[in-house]
């Protein structure tokens, strides 16, 4: 018999409509076949603009699963605004996240995906500054570090920033306080982060979501066992599963996170340590009562 990767699995990052661009389904319609599925809970994550708002709606129509969202400090909500960010708490948003796309190495890149380009709308990109040529965390960056030590509740996650930027956020997050501390898909972007960088993350007690679509055969199409030697690096105990899933050419978000987890069972990781990575540390991510592994 296999065993029973979802019930109660967690994933902290799904794309859903309505959206900017396309989705494979709205928030209601993701939520209702993970909670068919026996998921426990999902983050709803958008580039441009809030996720917060349908996660809270989302949460009381769907029964069965706890439906959380978050704000992406992206311009299109003011950049990196204490208003926007305290606002987007105070509306129930669980993740604060830094830019996505409003990054140097992102708005000034010469290759851009479709998506980031569709997420464009035709207008440039902002190049919003996460720190200064010293690598200390410019005033902006600071003060939204500062909101989210003020919020422990809140997940802190780096966006799209990559190391040289994340580490002063994670390092300054914990001498505030702050727990909840979140790197996105590092396996998504390998190139973002130095081993150096990763091992400071993990010394500020950052946690990584390990993103499904890097091996996607119609997304990154990288080999899998890439992902495997990547956990073992972070230590599992350190890692979440993702499917960064809701794109209309990817299947639903609980079919490709069952997925995730068959392949890297069939490539020999111990189940406990992937019930660890979708039952036990999202669940601690949330606050929520971890599920034994």
């Amino acid at each position: 018999m296999r065993p029973d990767f979802l019930t109660g699995a967690i994933d902290l990052h799904i794309h859903s409509g309505p959206d900017v661009v396309e989705r494979i389904g709205t928030s209601i319609d993701i939520a209702r076949s993970a909670a068919d599925a026996g998921m426990r809970a999902i983050v709803l994550k958008d580039h441009a603009f809030p996720s917060f708002t349908k996660a809270v709606l989302t949460d009381q129509a769907v029964d069965g699963i706890s439906v959380y969202g978050g704000i992406a400090l992206n311009t299109t909500v003011g950049g990196l605004n204490v208003r926007s960010a305290k606002g987007a708490i105070a509306g129930g948003a669980r993740v604060l996240m830094f830019p996505t796309y409003d990054l140097p190495h992102t708005a000034n890149s010469t290759h851009r995906s479709r998506l980031q380009a569709e997420h464009g709308f035709g207008e440039p990109y902002v190049s919003t500054q996460i720190v200064d040529d010293d690598g200390r965390l410019t005033p902006e960056s600071e003060r939204i570090v500062e909101v989210a030590a003020e919020n422990p509740h809140v997940i802190l996650s780096n966006g799209h920033v990559e190391g040289r930027g994340a580490v002063p956020i994670m390092e300054r997050a914990r001498d505030l306080g702050a727990t909840r501390l979140i790197v996105e898909h590092p396996n998504g972007h390998p190139d973002w982060f130095t081993e150096d960088e990763l091992k400071r993350l993990i010394a500020a007690g950052a946690k990584f979501n390990i993103s499904y679509n890097p091996y996607n055969p119609v997304m990154g199409k990288r080999s899998f066992r890439e992902v495997v030697e990547i956990i073992q690096f972070l230590d599992p105990a350190n890692c979440c599963l993702i499917t960064d899933g809701g794109q209309p050419y990817n299947a639903m978000p609980h079919i490709t996170l069952n997925v995730f987890c068959e392949m890297l069972y069939v490539e020999g990781v111990p189940l406990k340590d992937i019930m660890t990575m979708t039952k036990v540390t999202p669940a601690l991510m949330l606050g929520l009562e971890p599920i034994d592994a």
